[in-house]
């Protein structure tokens, strides 16, 4: 009995001891996954809602208006892909996930 209770002790603090993996792998593999992230921001397609100029983009209702040639595609739900989705327009609260304000114009840095 006194030897399963030594150790169980033992690995308890062994277990305590143990530190977390941070190898130099598990870092690469943090940086790979945040550079395909950041290249594929970078390299995207442009949204039938949006328009970018420079290092500026133009985005929302208005920019979508400008560039659409069926106004009334814009209302349908049944609207083909290419004139985009109605999420892009929306902006939501980040705390209950609902919608709380429509986008008109949104400029970007």
């Amino acid at each position: 009995m006194k030897r399963i209770s030594i150790l169980l002790g033992v690995f308890a603090v062994l277990t305590a001891n143990a530190q977390p993996v941070t190898s130099e792998e598990a870092l690469e593999s943090q940086l790979a996954t945040r550079l395909s992230k950041a290249s594929s921001l970078i390299a995207y397609d442009v949204k039938p809602n949006e328009v970018v100029r420079d290092r500026v983009s133009y985005s929302g209702i208005a920019v979508q208006l400008l560039k659409t040639d069926n106004l009334l595609q814009l209302f349908n739900p049944a609207a083909p892909a290419k004139y985009g989705s109605a999420e892009d327009n929306v902006l939501r609260d980040s705390v209950s996930g609902r919608a709380s304000a429509w986008k008109l114009l949104s400029i970007g840095f």
